[in-house]
């Protein structure tokens, strides 16, 4: 499918010199998990203060404006994952001329996309708000010409993520992540001043789309201190241009089922139900993404590093291992805290919705959410191995199913319905076996490797539902769990004798 050629290391064996994987996968997910977590703190206690001074059912409106922007920005995803992987490669062989054709092909490729889908989105915009029939006439007024404004916040935000692969081409996660961590403060605290003052949907995405063209400025400076010097210039070539964009469009295939799943689900739920039921089941689902965000976060400098290797290396095994450990933690302790303590979240982050439906609809997301998260390992690893068609299909059938099911759980089952309709992206599972067969892992060793939090995941079902009410007795039950998946993942860090660890490959058997 066009994608770069892997570079098959000559001593694939337990080298100690091929086993210095920790330092930059452990750092780099650092980067990300601490952008990750203070961006996500800021939004989280974004949503509570949007819902107080807009009101749920404003808060719906906001909430779809949001997931369009965000659906038509997706559209750069082919873009930046191919940044990522083709330049980490080209800089990797000292390759000036290769690194020069693949740059002018990303940037003029980009450019010319953000240009297209922002003008297709100024044009469309009201259309779709005329288009959902459970939104009242003002509602959807005000979410077509928050949808125009937001046309030019496509552009900017194509540009901005397609810089971001090229930084990650370089390893400047802690860049990426101060950048981000400005952009998510900047942006939330105006959101709330803008809201606090009376501003509704298309005052708000205006504000969104300023403080993403003040960092779109700071991208392009770091950029270009990471290219000045090292001999590029345009060269533009057709069969780079056909590589890229090979891949480049598989990707975004399957970018385009991740944000079917993160953003129309909103447009299901808010034309069926509508803008109040909308902003409630918004809140949830904002809530509990962030175990997946979390989570994919930690393990996202897969990509560079394995696409280094031949999947069947020993180094591309304890790199995926390490970061299925690593995702596993996150993941699952995250899904833990939510489900069993979902009364204190809610009166916190969602005023108002405090009912047992409302509850129990927090606690069904949780367990979905954290569970399908632990297949971010999977996603990566295919990405970085060639196999973007892969993902593509599978990650676009799991969304399928996914929004069929929230259609049909929204329309005859309400709020509950489409909560629990989320449970179509399980499938996403498939990620992890493609992954696992592609380096002759068998499917019991990636067993072994998350049985532990796992276990954890189902005594927390059960303790947490046999405690009820006794909020004090689960958050000791929460931190305990805690505590025992930190010695976990600890113990497993400190195992750096990784030549006697048998994978339990295939090949071996």
């Amino acid at each position: 499918m066009g994608s770069p050629d892997h570079k098959v290391s000559a001593n694939i064996g337990p080298n100690p010199e091929n086993v210095r994987w920790a330092p930059p996968i452990l750092r780099n997910g650092l980067y990300n998990i601490g952008g990750q977590v203070v961006r996500g703190a800021v939004g989280l206690l974004t949503i509570p203060l949007l819902i107080r001074f807009l009101g749920i059912r404003e808060y719906g409106v906001w909430n779809l404006a949001y997931a369009v922007l965000a659906i038509m920005t997706i559209s750069e995803a082919g873009m930046s994952v191919a940044a990522t992987v083709f330049l980490s490669k080209d800089f990797a062989e000292a390759v000036p001329r290769e690194a020069s054709r693949t740059l002018t092909v990303i940037l003029v490729s980009a450019a010319i996309l953000a240009t297209t889908m922002g003008g297709i989105l100024w044009f469309a915009g009201p259309l779709i708000g005329r288009s959902l029939p459970a939104l009242s006439g003002d509602d959807a007024l005000n979410l077509g010409k928050g949808l125009q404004i937001a046309g030019c916040g496509v552009s900017v935000m194509i540009i901005q993520r397609t810089l971001v692969g090229i930084e990650q081409a370089f390893s400047a996660y802690a860049t990426i992540n101060i950048l981000d961590l400005i952009q998510a403060l900047v942006a939330s605290i105006g959101l709330i001043i803008v809201a606090w003052l009376g501003g509704k949907t298309i005052a708000l995405m205006k504000w969104q789309v300023a403080t993403n063209s003040f960092l779109l400025v700071g991208h392009c400076c770091v950029v270009y201190r990471l290219l000045r010097g090292r001999g590029l210039v345009y060269d533009w070539s057709k069969k780079k241009a056909r590589q890229v964009l090979s891949y480049s469009m598989a990707t975004w295939v399957s970018a385009l089922g991740s944000a079917a799943f993160g953003q129309c689900d909103r447009l299901i739920v808010g034309g069926v139900l509508g803008a109040i039921p909308l902003g409630v089941y918004s809140a949830i689902t904002g809530i509990t993404s962030k175990i997946n965000s979390f989570s994919s976060a930690a393990v996202q400098p897969l990509v560079p590093l394995l696409s280094l290797d031949a999947p069947e290396s020993f180094q591309s095994g304890i790199r995926l291992r390490h970061a299925i450990h690593l995702n596993a933690f996150i993941a699952l302790e995250a899904g833990i805290f939510l489900f069993a303590l979902p009364e204190l979240v809610m009166r916190a982050m969602v005023p108002g919705a405090t009912a047992p439906q409302e509850i129990l609809a927090l606690q069904i997301a949780a367990i979905i959410y954290a569970i399908y998260s632990t297949s971010a390992p999977g996603y990566y690893a295919l990405f970085s191995f060639g196999k973007a068609g892969i993902n593509a299909f599978l990650v676009i059938l799991s969304a399928m199913a996914s929004l069929v099911l929230i259609f049909v759980g929204a329309k005859y089952f309400g709020l509950l319905g489409a909560i629990a309709g989320n449970i179509g992206y399980f499938s996403t599972f498939l990620l992890t076996v493609v992954a696992l067969k592609k380096m002759h892992i068998p499917l019991w060793r990636y067993i072994s490797w998350i049985a532990f939090p796992f276990l954890g995941l189902i005594v927390c079902l059960v303790g947490a539902t046999a405690l009820q009410d006794r909020i004090w007795f689960k958050v000791a039950f929460v931190v305990l769990q805690a505590i025992a998946f930190t010695l976990w993942f600890l113990r497993d860090q400190r195992d750096q004798d990784y030549a006697k660890l048998s994978l339990g490959r295939a090949s071996e058997s």
